[in-house]
């Protein structure tokens, strides 16, 4: 075994026209879906394929940009019943270091990376992208899922600048939360429907609902500031919708985001002698039903 056909080393990915670095690492995965075929005499007989989906996950190295936070977080007034996929087929370039390259020629932002808003964490969590068989192809045709060449490495290499973070302030309606045990999360959660035909398999996505979720543990708060922000008095079955936007934003860089329409749904009190009064907040975001606008991710004013 000779050493250079040891194949290592990092890459950097390609979407949309927009490049990314990863914090620790980049993978696919290629699932060949598969189904047994059995008979009551000798169990099974043989394994078909059902389907071919691949998955790129990485996570951002937290370059702030504003053409890398319209490809991560788009949706944000979501169309439901909407093809994920599109129109056209959109390649993912892997780009290695080492001069070998490997595009997917079919893929769609399937998992939208969680939001770390924070002074000592880089902002993104893990993205997730879903790779499909072309369209219009059959998983025999050539190039009709992946292909490879030998290019060399001319995706550059990321700044740091900006990747620090910054201290976040967010209001809620007339309540301000000026500071946090460790800073904000925020979740996004798409839920998506295949489409598939009896020929090909998966041959697309529909967006069926987009969930929005944010949390932090307050500092400097008393608990009549929680216990009053809180959809307490709500009658059962009602709304605990506030018609208040959740506005997080960073002092002098970083990050602006919102959601809109937010409920406080979780607020617990805790008493210890270690423990914060004031636990875990937790938000969800509903449509603006003037604009259908769900959330927003922009970088702040510095």
């Amino acid at each position: 075994m000779k050493r250079e056909n040891i194949l290592m080393g990092p890459g950097a990915v390609s979407f949309g026209g927009v490049v990314m670095h990863d914090a620790d690492g980049i993978s696919a995965d290629i699932d060949s879906a598969t189904q047994d075929i059995r008979s009551s005499v000798n169990g099974k007989l043989d394994t078909i394929k059902t389907d071919q989906q691949g998955k790129v996950a990485f996570t951002p190295c937290g370059v702030l940009d504003a053409a890398i936070l319209a490809l991560l977080f788009p949706r944000q007034a979501p169309v439901i019943g909407g093809s994920v996929f599109g129109a056209e087929d959109t390649p993912l370039v892997v780009n290695g270091v080492d001069g070998k390259e490997v595009t997917f020629v079919n893929v769609a932002l399937t998992g939208i990376p969680d939001l770390n808003l924070s002074t000592v964490k880089t902002a993104f969590g893990q993205a997730e992208f879903t790779a499909l068989i072309a369209d219009g192809m059959k998983p025999s045709d050539a190039d009709a899922f992946y292909k490879t060449a030998a290019v060399p490495y001319a995706s550059g290499y990321p700044s740091a600048d900006g990747i620090t973070g910054t201290p976040y302030k967010a209001a809620f309606g007339a309540m301000t939360l000026p500071d946090t045990l460790d800073g904000w999360t925020v979740n996004f959660e798409l839920s998506l429907q295949p489409v598939t035909t009896d020929d090909i398999g998966t041959v697309d996505m529909l967006l069926t609902d987009v969930a929005v979720r944010a949390s932090c543990t307050p500092l400097g708060k008393s608990t009549a500031d929680i216990l009053s922000a809180l959809p307490v008095p709500k009658l059962r079955g009602t709304s605990t919708r506030t018609n208040n936007d959740l506005v997080i934003t960073g002092e002098g860089g970083g990050l602006a985001v919102t959601l809109c329409n937010a409920a406080l749904v979780t607020g617990p009190l805790k008493w210890g002698s270690t423990d914060l009064r004031i636990g875990q907040l937790g938000f969800v975001a509903h449509r603006n039903p003037a604009t259908g606008q769900l959330y927003s991710v922009a970088l702040a004013a510095k």
